[in-house]
């Protein structure tokens, strides 16, 4: 009887153990694979700034969850790119954030539910950004521009001067009016400049005034990101550039974008690989067709990843995990499906492996 009961104490230490929060190497092929993902997830579940590039798992670890799967918390340090989170374009192809411009760099606190069934779900992200301090930049570019209040007046006049000029030279058949300035920056040698990030509407009518435009449906947000600079002195304008990329689909043909220093491209140009194609769905009508946006491309995430005996799937659905209702139970019917158990504080223990924090993917200043 006493043999019983000391296997009885073995049996339940080792399935106690089976699911406790454990830490997981930050090299480890499930972590890196969730990780990609989960970066995928976070941008196209945002809808206001720029897409974050991961740079490096600084942890991990893994809470077994049984018949439910298992609760993935990963630190993953981040980057901000210059892609808008409504660009179709995946941000592993984007741009980081150059350190001339003010690199901001921080960390997502992620929870990802991976089910038994192989489907990663995002149940939470916690994003924490900073912009490096200007007296950095300083000591090392001097000339090169500090950021600039989003809301001051020359941030302001600097986006519609340049959405003015972008305007009288486009052959779009629609009228833009500004929306959102979302990066502001100046410098005062060896030129003046303010250099201007926005995104645009569309004018339900070709106003007379700029004043005048109301945007076209109202509430679906913006359907283009531009990015300008004035070049001169207070009032004095030597030269404006400006460019601009349209996420909203177009019925008329397909119109040139112009090039930096506002000149319409020629088709020469777009058989070089300059033209910038307009997208054929808004990325941001509903979380199926967000899809397109992250990961239809061949470089992003694929839709099931192979890791040891481990699937790793995107859901077929949404990715952002809910809670499924109880239902009554009849008596005679099966065990109701297991639920997960989340945390409520965020683990910060420190990683006992070496592969943690992993090898940065980006190289910074």
């Amino acid at each position: 009887m006493r043999g019983v009961r000391w296997m009885l104490l073995a049996l339940h230490l080792v399935c106690a153990r089976a699911t406790h929060l454990a830490p997981m190497p930050c090299d480890s092929k499930s972590v890196e694979k969730l990780a990609l993902l989960a970066m995928t997830y976070i941008n196209e579940d945002r809808q206001t700034g720029y897409k974050f590039a991961l740079n490096r798992v600084f942890n991990a670890h893994v809470h077994p969850q049984g018949p439910a799967g298992k609760v993935y918390y990963l630190d993953l340090d981040i980057l901000e790119t210059k892609c808008h989170v409504l660009s179709p374009k995946s941000w592993k192809r984007c741009e980081i954030r150059p350190f001339m411009e003010t690199q901001i760099s921080g960390n997502c606190n992620t929870t990802i539910l991976h089910t038994t069934e192989g489907f990663s779900y995002l149940y939470s992200y916690d994003c924490t950004l900073v912009p490096d301090p200007p007296e950095k930049l300083q000591r090392t570019c001097p000339d090169c521009p500090l950021l600039l209040a989003l809301g001051s007046d020359r941030a302001v006049s600097a986006a519609k001067t340049t959405l003015r000029r972008y305007t009288q030279q486009s052959t779009l058949p629609m009228r833009l009016t500004l929306d959102t300035i979302t990066r502001a920056s100046q410098r005062t040698s060896p030129t003046a400049a303010i250099f201007v990030e926005y995104t645009v509407q569309e004018c339900s009518v070709s106003p007379v005034q700029e004043v005048l435009c109301v945007p076209a449906d109202a509430g679906k947000g913006p359907i283009g990101f531009c990015t300008g600079a004035v070049f001169g002195p207070g009032t004095i304008q030597m030269s404006v550039k400006v460019s601009c990329e349209i996420f909203h689909p177009q019925a008329s043909p397909v119109a040139l974008p112009l090039a930096p220093d506002g000149h319409a491209l020629t088709f020469e140009d777009a058989k070089q690989g300059s033209l910038q194609p307009l997208v054929s769905s808004h990325p941001s009508s509903s979380p199926e067709s967000s899809q397109s946006s992250e990961s239809s491309e061949e470089e992003s995430v694929s839709s099931e990843e192979l890791v040891g005996s481990e699937r790793i799937i995107r859901p077929p659905q949404d990715f952002r995990y809910t809670a499924l209702r109880q239902k009554r139970q009849a008596p005679g019917d099966s065990q109701p499906s297991p639920s997960p158990a989340f945390l409520t504080v965020f683990p910060g223990t420190p990683s006992p492996f070496r592969s943690c924090p992993g090898v940065s993917r980006y190289t910074t200043v």
